[in-house]
């Protein structure tokens, strides 16, 4: 510098230091203590997680399923349903989750609790993977600012203890999106971990599917073509295997439940194209007005809010379409899954793995329209909108922390099933009599077989969803089903079990009963199939002894245990 200009510089006053906007300073310390974050959010959500947590077995029976497909891989070393007195191949649930059941119980995780804690750990997963894979889209507000709406929103934590595969669902999800991430080109090893972890989540549920389809779309362009042929030798004999072995053992599936217009109702027939159109605006109706307002807030009926988060998620989305990742491929083709998939199976449960993104996209939106009006203060209502919502759901948490308490206290105090609606109970009590009041390996037909095989370890299958008595014999022989349970837990016993047995009540015996209008057992008379219908209608004959284990009609276990 000449001396004229180190003069002029000596001349002119000294600029003043302006303070960082609160935004920037909250940016630097995100990503500077970004690990800490990280932790306070999984701590907060393991702790939440905990207190809100039913110690009860989900009532759903998919969960007795997956434990009984971990039972075959544990005992037989093979894929079957063992609570189906044929044990037949299964066909339907992919094999990952049931594989992590076998292994957790060779750990010693074999309790109904035991498994909610580990499906916890699943959630709690879910929520880091979260919060990383935004965090490498160099938005650490927004990161943090999600991750705390996932680790604290009274939906996402009443969904994260089920003993279900939905949770390891979104886990592995997250966690493979998040491996997808900078992905360089060429077959390194984080592209073989990307391609290994979203295998993994694939054969987790079958709703993963968009994850596949998504991954080869990013890869088709980003014209990657020897990873797109690596991840195609992978995927593409695996899948192909996993649908020829239901294809060839005729099994159950998910596609011809899905062309079912209801699944608990076959009478109604299939589904044409006008229907798939109506059941996709029944389950957009569900999910805005129900699922997505129950996982944020703890309340359903929330349409105007749910309507924005969607607005401003799809305007967050269509923005980042740009340069898209797997992520911004993979929410919509799951979207349409939900959408088209039965509306009686839609839930809470199967949203969350949209969750992450829809709320990463919202708050982009928001970022975006706000850098219009005022650059400095864009990240300032993306962080408001996540304090109101986990503060519009504190009620909702603060009363299933009660509820969970006062359910951990009652299954302290010895109740198995706290907190579960007495007509379950009572369905799940018949089943630990069972094993100690018939003969050894009864088989029996009931509403849920699973759930009573994983308790009573007594195989069975669903009575028939007709109140056609022939299909129901023939199901009862072809199962060497001698008795059936009439239970109280929905109206399926009403529709189609109760007409069965009151046109051929001349065919069943019955063993015992809880009380009136309550649960009971039938025997199911030889050659029930070939008696004319007779019978005083609701009057039913004693069994004899021979449907009884060692004469228990006479022990006094049996006259106690009814009472």
């Amino acid at each position: 510098m000449s001396a004229r200009a180190r003069e002029r510089a000596k001349r002119q006053p000294a600029k003043k230091q302006t303070a960082a906007p609160i935004g920037a300073r909250a940016g630097l310390l995100l990503r500077a203590r970004w690990r800490w974050v990280l932790a306070v959010l999984v701590l907060a959500h393991l702790a939440l997680a905990w207190l809100v947590l039913e110690p009860a077995p989900h009532t759903g029976g998919d969960n007795a399923g997956y434990l009984a497909l971990a039972r075959s891989l544990l005992q037989l070393h093979q894929y079957r349903d063992l609570y189906d007195p044929a044990a037949p191949i299964h066909t339907q649930y992919p094999p990952v989750f049931p594989a992590i059941l076998a292994i957790a119980s060779l750990a010693g995780i074999k309790t109904w609790l035991q498994i909610k804690l580990l499906i916890v750990a699943f959630s709690a997963t879910a929520v880091a993977f979260s919060y990383l894979w935004i965090r490498r889209h160099g938005r650490p507000e927004l990161a943090a600012g999600v991750a705390a709406v996932l680790a604290l929103s009274p939906g996402v934590l009443a969904q994260s203890h089920w003993e279900l595969s939905d949770v390891p669902f979104w886990a592995m999800t997250m966690v493979a999106v998040w491996a997808w991430q900078r992905v360089p080109a060429g077959l390194r090893a984080r592209f073989f971990t990307a391609v290994l972890l979203t295998t993994l989540a694939y054969f987790t549920r079958s709703a993963g599917l968009p994850l596949l389809l998504a991954a080869a779309a990013w890869l088709t362009w980003r014209r990657r073509w020897s990873q797109l042929a690596v991840f195609a030798a992978v995927i593409v004999p695996l899948a192909f295997l996993w649908w020829l072995r239901a294809k060839s053992q005729g099994g159950v599936d998910y596609v011809s439940q899905f062309w079912s217009l209801d699944p608990y109702n076959p009478a109604l027939g299939r589904m044409h194209v006008v229907d798939l159109f109506m059941r996709m605006r029944d389950n957009g109706s569900h999910y805005l007005n129900m699922h997505l307002p129950i996982l944020l807030f703890g309340v359903a009926g929330l349409l105007p809010l749910s309507l924005l988060v969607a607005g401003l998620a799809g305007y967050g989305w269509i923005r980042r379409m740009r340069r898209p990742g797997i992520g911004e491929l993979f929410l919509p083709l799951y979207i349409g899954l939900l959408l088209v998939w039965p509306a009686v199976w839609s839930g809470e449960r199967f949203l969350l793995p949209a969750l992450p993104f829809l709320l990463f996209y919202a708050g982009d939106g928001v970022v975006r329209l706000t850098r219009m009006v005022a650059r400095n203060a864009a990240r300032v209502p993306a962080a408001v909108a996540a304090v109101l919502v986990v503060g519009f759901g504190m009620p909702a948490t603060s009363q299933a922390i009660d509820v969970g308490r006062t359910c951990m206290a009652l299954y302290r105090a010895g109740d198995t099933y706290a907190c579960l609606p007495e007509q379950y109970k009572e369905y799940y009590h018949i089943a630990e009599l069972a094993p100690r009041l018939l003969p050894q390996h009864s088989a029996l037909l009931s509403r849920k077989a699973r759930s009573f095989y994983i308790i009573s370890g007594l195989a069975g299958r669903q009575y028939p969803l007709s109140d056609d008595p022939q299909k129901f014999f023939q199901e009862a022989a072809s199962a060497r089903a001698r008795y059936v349970v009439y239970d109280q837990l929905d109206g399926l016993s009403q529709a189609y079990l109760a007409p069965v047995l009151l046109k051929k009540s001349n065919a069943f015996c019955i063993l015992f009963s809880l009380g009136q209008d309550r649960p009971a057992v039938f025997g199911i008379k030889p050659g029930a199939a070939q008696l004319p219908d007779g019978g005083t209608p609701g009057s039913f004959d004693q069994c004899p002894v021979e449907y009884w284990k060692n004469g228990a009609v006479r022990d006094s276990l049996y006259q106690g245990a009814i009472q």
